[in-house]
């Protein structure tokens, strides 16, 4: 019932950057070497590249490991890396430059652009599709085997999809869905008669002089690509194991491209200078649910824009884009900093410690008075064990004003389900509460709640929470169950008083 993954992500983030808090200093010859290969080591890496662009230009390369585990063939700079969803970023830009020469505006609806889509998809906003926040079926069945809901049939589960439910009310929550880029691809298509890759090719990677991507096209493992690096997944104990997946041509906008860290640094280069899009702020602006807040993958990423993760606080704000957990670009427009990581591992999160990689480069990033702005959970939580839960939104809303921080309140949850645990019920009730304020459709949020409320034996409450959930989802075999458990209690108790 409860997913811990952003919780997983967030502890993680918060140990690697207080382990690794000695090497934030500024640049010298070899502590960034030393400094990733360190990374490498603890995160069992296999192989990675690095690029840093300070002031427009390239400051710092740097190649390290392994490309092939099995032929033992390191990195260099010609070492072309799978970068998975960060390809979201190119079509983002894409979608932006149609924008731009007329042809749509990112606000539209996109029944107005494809009316052949099911009508009810019709009021669903371009933004929306980029952010995922339309509550789209999904057309992937695992993320993991990257295969789509008809067994390695594209078309067919295409079809499938259009016939399925939303997952849940459009906008009112971030929920990771390649179906919206599928639509975006299709939106592409439509104003660009040759189709997305040779777009993408055309008007983004040869003005950029980005030939190696250029060269390694849309197709990720599926074709042999000269100097192309193999992912990995780590095992455990020193054993790796190979990592292979197909994205079919309407999946194409949402992963598939190859590129080095060299080309990458090119091309937040022209982005940034306006080469590409005359609007970077809109390209960059996170997607607003309905409740007027943000969401994206943690606390961290904590926005996500079109194609583009936002990550919003008080100091050293930044965007990046990521792909497979393996992958991540980084800029810090304030600072005009931009990071380039690429590594073969899948599940390696670069996103965990391109901070520290920045820090050798922007002067003061990691003062202690910056701190709460880069750890918002650990201070919400400090400024609550302060104050008290009694008034719990004044205290998250100073918690968000002081670190500049939209907090993720599914991250929120899973710390009420911590002090559920150690039998604070009464503060996780706070916590669910004020997480169901915001978003009372989050079946989530309402299951915590209402086992709260069990643990409290106040079974009346516990009933009208699941019954909630089956209002939502009628399917729930989980509210079902409980319901049931409850009703079996209540009788129980019935009986013993007779």
């Amino acid at each position: 019932m409860k997913n811990n993954n952003k919780g997983r992500l967030l502890a993680s983030i918060c140990a690697t950057m207080s382990l690794l808090a000695s090497f934030s200093m500024w640049a010298k010859p070899d502590s960034v070497d030393e400094f990733v290969q360190e990374v490498m080591q603890q995160k069992h890496i296999p192989g990675l590249q690095l690029a840093v662009v300070k002031g427009g230009k390239v400051v710092k390369k740097g190649n390290y490991g392994y490309a092939d585990l099995q032929h033992k063939v390191p990195v260099q700079d010609a070492t072309l890396f799978p970068i998975n969803s960060m390809t979201k970023a190119f079509t983002g830009v894409a979608i932006m430059q149609l924008a731009e020469q007329g042809h749509l505006n990112v606000n539209d609806e996109i029944g107005k652009h494809l009316p052949e889509l099911p009508e009810r998809w019709h009021t669903l906003k371009i933004t929306q599709l980029m952010g995922h926040t339309t509550g789209l079926p999904r057309i992937l069945s695992s993320t993991v085997n990257v295969d789509t809901i008809v067994h390695r049939d594209a078309e067919a589960s295409w079809q499938e999809v259009q016939k399925r439910d939303f997952l849940f009310t459009p906008n009112s929550r971030f929920s990771y869905n390649q179906t919206g880029y599928v639509i975006l691809g299709k939106l592409i298509d439509k104003y660009v008669p040759e189709g997305f890759p040779a777009y993408i090719t055309k008007q983004q990677l040869k003005p950029t002089g980005m030939v190696q991507t250029a060269d390694a096209g849309f197709d990720y493992l599926e074709r042999m690509v000269p100097n192309q690096a193999r992912q990995y997944l780590y095992l455990g104990n020193g054993e790796y194991q190979n990592f292979y997946g197909e994205f079919p041509y309407m999946l194409r906008t949402a992963a598939g491209m190859s590129t080095t860290a060299s080309e990458l640094a090119k091309y937040i280069v022209a982005l940034e200078q306006g080469e590409l899009v005359q609007d970077i702020d809109t390209l960059w602006q996170p997607v607003r649910l309905n409740n007027g807040r943000t969401e994206g993958f943690s606390n961290l990423e904590n926005g996500y824009a079109l194609g583009f993760q936002v990550i919003q606080r008080k100091y050293h704000r930044a965007v990046s884009a990521s792909g497979g957990n393996a992958v991540t670009l980084i800029t810090y427009p304030d600072d005009d900093v931009s990071i380039v990581v690429l590594t073969n591992l899948i599940g390696s999160l670069p996103i965990e410690f391109v901070d520290d990689i920045a820090a050798f480069y922007i002067p003061d990033f990691n003062d202690p008075s910056k701190r709460l702005a880069f750890e918002p959970g650990a201070y919400l939580l400090k400024l609550t064990e302060k104050q008290g839960f009694d008034d719990f939104a004044s205290t998250f809303a100073q918690a968000q004003a002081d670190t500049g921080v939209m907090i993720d309140l599914e991250i929120l949850v899973e710390w009420g389900n911590k002090l559920l645990e150690k039998n604070r019920v009464m503060d996780a009730i706070a916590v669910f509460k004020f997480a169901i304020s915001q978003n009372d459709e989050q079946t989530y949020y309402l299951s915590s709640l209402a086992e709260a409320y069990e643990v409290l034996e106040q079974f009346k409450e516990a009933k009208s929470y699941y019954q909630r959930i089956l209002d939502i989802n009628p399917h729930s075999k989980s509210a079902k169950a409980r319901l049931s458990a409850i009703e079996e209690k209540l009788a129980m108790k019935q009986t013993a008083t007779l």
